[in-house]
């Protein structure tokens, strides 16, 4: 149950804070509901997280052992998100697979490398976003790339604990210069979870270090009331895609496919930029009530992580990082991978 617990008090604390930005504080209130979105009563989106999280947890407590080739077929499926680049990497990755190659445990420390060396050549060649903010947004797929790779080394590399503390501090710079604190959260959550479980005598300072990267994010946002209405707006996302959703879906699957389901989320109330939309948006936005099949297979992709340790902290992190932007399908594209390649491996958490 250790799974369900981290990512419950991840998930708990962050719908209480959406709740209160949306109901407790008036001047957050009103900031959040100052672009637009129906101010409505939010019971609705409410009962559906809380509904959909009971079949999540339904899912992860189940804990039903996902055969390797439905995972494969998932994996395949996925990636027609990005037809036929992603497709054509899916192919060349089952065939590593079939031929008993786990590139997981093969190349972390590459993986390590190249989530440096991606956003370093970046910024050379095309620019800061710190800098110039209109590249925010022209360089976010290759630097959340970066990040899960980092996710994935940090989780499977032997290197020291000091070693993996300086990569921390190194892509903490990265991120912060490319100005996604979401990202430096998910590099974070991985390196905590991995101390966690590798360093039980550095639990006890591991709730006091986490000030570190909360103090990171909030500069980055410009402060706490920043912080809590990007919280509340995306909660008031899911909510009005909650409303406009029912009962059968709206997007039918084109969300969880789109290359940009953010910018097709904030299409959709009339937006130029992007929407995050929640850990159970896609879901509810593409499939309706139907959507609690998918909260019933990412509980059971969580449960089934607990296979292995590297697999448990790259599919965790992963999951808690989504809580605000949202489940697509280049995040599961990694977790369904990392299942894969460690289905064949024994029970060593």
């Amino acid at each position: 149950m250790r799974g369900l617990k981290i990512f419950s008090l991840g998930f708990f604390s962050y719908l209480t804070l959406s709740l209160y930005a949306n109901y407790f504080d008036e001047g957050l209130r009103n900031t959040i509901y100052s672009r637009g979105l129906e101010p409505s009563v939010l019971l609705l989106g409410t009962v559906y997280a809380l509904a959909f999280f009971a079949v999540f947890s339904l899912g992860y407590v189940l804990n039903l052992r996902l055969p390797s080739s439905l995972l494969a077929v998932l994996f395949l499926l996925l990636s027609f998100q990005n037809f036929p680049v992603f497709s054509l990497l899916a192919v060349l990755v089952l065939i590593v697979y079939r031929l008993g190659i786990n590139p997981f445990r093969l190349f972390p420390q590459s993986a390590l490398l190249v989530a440096l060396l991606i956003p370093s050549a970046l910024y050379i060649v095309v620019g800061v976003p710190l800098l110039e903010n209109s590249l925010r947004y022209e360089l976010v797929g290759s630097l959340v790339l970066a990040a899960v790779l980092a996710v994935v080394g940090m989780a499977y590399s032997t290197l020291s604990l000091r070693w993996k503390t300086f990569l921390v501090g190194v892509y903490t710079v990265l991120f912060f210069l490319g100005t996604f604190r979401s990202l430096v959260l998910l590099v974070y959550l991985a390196y905590f979870l991995g101390t966690y479980f590798d360093y039980p005598q550095f639990r006890k300072w591991l709730l006091g270090l986490s000030l570190i990267p909360a103090l990171i994010i909030v500069g980055m946002s410009g402060g706490i009331e920043a912080v809590l209405v990007r919280i509340g707006f995306t909660f008031l996302v899911f909510h009005n895609l909650v409303r406009l959703s029912l009962p059968w879906g709206f997007f039918h699957g084109a969300l969880l496919f789109s290359s940009n389901p953010r910018g097709m989320v904030a299409s959709l109330f009339g937006a130029s930029t992007n929407y995050t939309y929640f850990f159970f948006g896609q879901p509810v936005a593409d499939f309706g009530i139907l959507g609690v099949i998918e909260a019933f297979l990412l509980g059971t992709f969580l449960g089934n992580s607990e296979g292995n340790r590297g697999s448990f902290v790259v599919v965790l992190s992963l999951m808690i990082y989504s809580l605000d932007p949202g489940v697509d399908a280049f995040i599961m594209l990694f977790i369904v991978a990392t299942l894969l390649f460690s289905v064949s491996e024994g029970n060593i958490t």
